[in-house]
């Protein structure tokens, strides 16, 4: 690591202290890593670590963090998947986000579970990022074009896990990634969703409409 190069610490320190997307988006320089493989690396250890390291970091400023590092500040996803990244690293940093849809995510999206959400239009700051993480271009395309297929199973992996969640927006943010890649991989989206459906697992019984649209690949 060269010595302009930010440590893990200092990395995680800056992400996690976004309190507007002003801030998020003039973090750019300071938050540049020049080699890919550190900054799969880092998101692994961030997803990996997330349930000690994301604790005390307030609703806003993680949905500030997401929005970052999944892609709309940042282009980490597009890092993490550079060829220069070998493929078994690649894989284990996305299969790690399920690890922090599980430990973080769904301990914090509906309000810590006190107020989930009635429809989409009912989503909290942090709620609807989360629904959106698969709406930012940087890292469903793995799944929806030539040349990546070794991430396509852990990308249905994070989905799978997103869905077996308790909470509204973590499913949601799993049923709206399952319906993007609908026109991809049908009958893997199918399967998932009808099991879904099946399983009765909808934290609200307003999600079975939701799930059968995505089902279709009829969300925008």
């Amino acid at each position: 690591m060269s010595e302009n190069e930010l440590s893990f610490e200092e990395w995680f320190s800056i992400l996690s202290s976004f309190d507007s997307d002003d801030e998020a988006w003039n973090a750019d320089e300071r938050m540049v890593i020049q080699q890919p493989e550190r900054i799969a690396t880092y998101l692994e250890r961030l997803f990996s670590e997330s349930g000690g390291l994301c604790h005390d970091v307030s609703p806003v400023r993680l949905s500030h963090m997401i929005n970052f590092f999944q892609g709309v500040c940042g282009s980490y996803w597009h890092d993490v998947r550079d060829k220069s990244v070998p493929k078994s690293q690649q894989i284990s940093t996305v299969r790690a986000l399920s690890l922090f849809y599980r430990d973080t995510l769904d301990q914090v999206c509906d309000g810590g579970g006190r107020t989930p959400a009635t429809n989409t239009h009912d989503l909290d700051d942090l709620d609807g990022t989360v629904y959106m993480m698969w709406d930012m271009n940087c890292i469903e395309g793995a799944a929806m074009f030539p040349g990546e297929e070794h991430l396509v199973d852990p990308i249905f992996e994070v989905l799978t896990t997103a869905i077996r969640c308790k909470t509204v927006a973590c499913q949601l943010s799993g049923l709206h990634g399952l319906n993007h890649l609908e026109p991809y991989h049908p009958k893997r989206v199918h399967l998932l969703i009808q099991l879904y459906l099946k399983e009765e697992r909808a934290a609200l019984s307003w999600l079975n409409f939701y799930a059968k649209d995505a089902m279709r690949g009829a969300l925008i």
